[in-house]
């Protein structure tokens, strides 16, 4: 009868609130990440074009 249990004092509020603020971070890094992503693709698909255009030797 001598056990010591420490007992969690966070109600589900509060874990929801944690679970969704990380969410909210996590979507606002993977949004950078993808944006950067699509950014380096739109300059190597024009630089393909330009170099197409000008240097066709076909």
């Amino acid at each position: 009868m001598g056990k010591n249990k420490s007992y969690d004092k966070t109600d589900e509020s509060e874990v929801f609130k944690h679970k969704s603020l990380t969410a909210a971070k996590n979507r606002k890094k993977f949004s950078k990440i993808m944006q950067w992503a699509l950014y380096i693709m739109a300059i190597l698909i024009a630089a393909a074009c330009v170099f197409a255009y000008f240097f066709d030797a076909i």
